[in-house]
């Protein structure tokens, strides 16, 4: 009787948090839409939480937007974009068929771009980013 209660106990406290858990994921997913003014597909949705990759075919299914919010939210060393060949190396998606090939230079500039607007946007509106270094004097003021 006293196993079937404990059993029971962690069950319960398995749901609620997982619950808890499902309300923050829906509400760091509506502030995102809120600050960017788009609404996220389902796939994008899942893989800024989960990190499932699963975009549809084709050009234009948001593969960078969801790719640079997963890039920003991960909660690990900041981001250097100040020297050339990181960006490029941020800018070379894991999930694309090209991957270990360098990306062509406009392309990383142009990447660079649209994660400091997403970034900037989002911190704007309170959203929990890693930070973003631009310059190597950000390195420096920060030891």
């Amino acid at each position: 009787m006293i196993e079937s209660v404990k059993a029971w106990i962690k069950s319960y406290k398995d749901r609620k948090r997982a619950k808890r858990e499902q309300q923050a994921a829906a509400m760091l997913i509506e502030q995102i839409e809120r600050a960017l003014k788009i609404e996220l597909y389902d796939w994008q949705r899942l893989y800024i939480i989960t990190g499932i990759w699963q975009p549809p075919e084709g050009r234009r299914q948001g593969r960078t937007i969801a790719y640079i919010l997963r890039l920003l939210l991960d909660n690990s060393k900041p981001l250097l974009l100040y020297e050339p060949t990181e960006v490029r190396a941020y800018a070379d998606n894991p999930f694309i068929e090209q991957q270990y090939r360098p990306v062509p230079q406009h392309y990383a500039g142009w990447f660079r771009h649209e994660l400091i607007s997403i970034y900037e946007q989002l911190r704007a509106t309170g959203v929990e980013t890693r930070e973003v270094i631009l310059s190597e004097s950000q390195i420096i003021a920060r030891w």
